[in-house]
């Protein structure tokens, strides 16, 4: 492992520790008088952001290079951080700045997926991108707690100093990564020449399903399993340590299978993760099974969608395509929570999770269908 990764590594570990810090912000808009709609209005802004800043984010790094990028990521998130207690006053103001948030993020992410490649061999590009994207996950063992000691020892005044901490770190440490990257030609494909491509068609499909069946479990599954009477930590405690398992150390395997197969291995967990949940009055079986099986096919999904998509293009062409995976993703994330809302109260829970379960499955028979053709014209 290089030490360029190794600050990679690190500055989104420390990204990973502010940001799951501000988990509790609702409450404090909330204490500062904002209604339940509002509070959504404010914290849904990064979301919105987070899905046209994803494609610029993109753009950036095929002409800047991904460090210059992540760099401008660092910097928005931090500036948004900062300014946070000064913007909870209002409704506007909040959104304006956790939208903030979501731009840094955008920048950031992708741009680190595309040199995290960079730092291994062609081999092992799904590894390190599970690995720098896991790292955003592990600080939320700890986080929310943190914040809700900070803010019940400090008041606001320590709940929003703390996170500037981790986040100021993290930027200096991306300000050390070295910026070698080569610029992509003039002529490289933009975002309608990779709409065209249908080599990418697939793998931002099953991407999408990645970001729909994720955006459910981690919006709707609380909701689900309060009114039912279960235990929140039976899916996600088993969902935590499975997907640092099989980041850290299943995709080394894993990614030595055809990428499609890994796709279709992950949207069948996801798939029967869904179907599971429709058993959910069964518990103590049937939430912690879900959580592997979800745990599994994030996992997998992203870091593998990632090095599906961009293997048809040279390293120096490949941000586009890096941002258009992410996009995806963020895509499907807002048709589950639209979708969920809008069936949800017409069809119930087990409507729901029926509909989810049944469209990542069609995707899931098209992934295999692929995975076969290809496998008998390799004959």
């Amino acid at each position: 492992m290089s030490r360029s990764f190794r600050l990679l590594l690190a500055s989104a570990f420390l990204w990973g520790s502010a940001t799951s810090q501000l988990t509790l912000l609702a409450i404090v808009l909330r204490d500062h008088g904002m209604s339940p709609s509002a509070i959504a209005a404010a914290v849904s802004a990064s979301t919105i952001a987070l899905v046209p800043a994803t494609l610029l984010s993109g753009t950036l790094a095929s002409r800047y290079g991904a460090v210059r990028t992540m760099v401008l990521g660092a910097v928005a998130s931090l500036i948004s951080i900062a300014v946070l207690p000064f913007a909870v006053t209002s409704v506007m103001t909040a959104a304006l700045a956790t939208a903030g948030r979501g731009i840094g993020a955008a920048c950031f992410t992708p741009s680190g997926q595309l040199f995290a490649q960079v730092q291994v061999s062609e081999n092992d590009r799904s590894r390190a991108v599970g690995m720098f994207t896991a790292m955003f996950l592990v600080p939320t063992f700890y986080g929310p707690a943190l914040a809700e000691w900070s803010l019940r020892q400090w008041g606001e005044a320590g709940f929003f100093a703390l996170p500037v901490v981790p986040m100021f770190i993290a930027a200096v440490l991306i300000w050390r990564l070295p910026r070698t990257e080569t610029p992509a030609p003039p002529d490289a494909a933009g975002y309608l020449a990779l709409a065209r491509d249908r080599r990418l068609w697939l793998p931002n499909l099953a991407t999408a399903m990645s970001g729909l069946s994720y955006a459910f479990a981690f919006s709707f599954l609380p909701l689900l399993f309060t009114e039912r009477g279960i235990t929140v930590a039976l899916f996600f405690t088993p969902f935590a340590v499975t997907l640092l398992m099989v980041r850290f150390v299943g995709l080394k395997y894993l990614q030595r299978l055809p990428a499609p197969l890994v796709v279709a291995l992950g949207l069948f967990t996801y798939a029967a993760g869904l179907y599971d949940l429709t058993a959910v009055r069964t518990a103590r079986i049937v939430a912690p099974l879900s959580g592997l099986l979800f745990a599994f096919g994030y996992g997998v999904m992203l870091p593998t969608g990632v090095a599906w998509s961009t293997a048809h293009y040279p390293q120096a062409e490949r941000a586009r395509p890096v941002a258009l995976v992410n996009t995806s993703f963020n895509l499907g994330s807002i048709v589950a929570v639209q979708l969920t809302g809008v069936a949800l109260p017409v069809l119930g829970w087990l409507g729901v999770l029926v509909i989810l379960g049944t469209i990542v499955a069609v995707v899931f028979l098209v992934v295999v269908g692929t995975v076969i053709a290809s496998s008998r014209a390799a004959r």
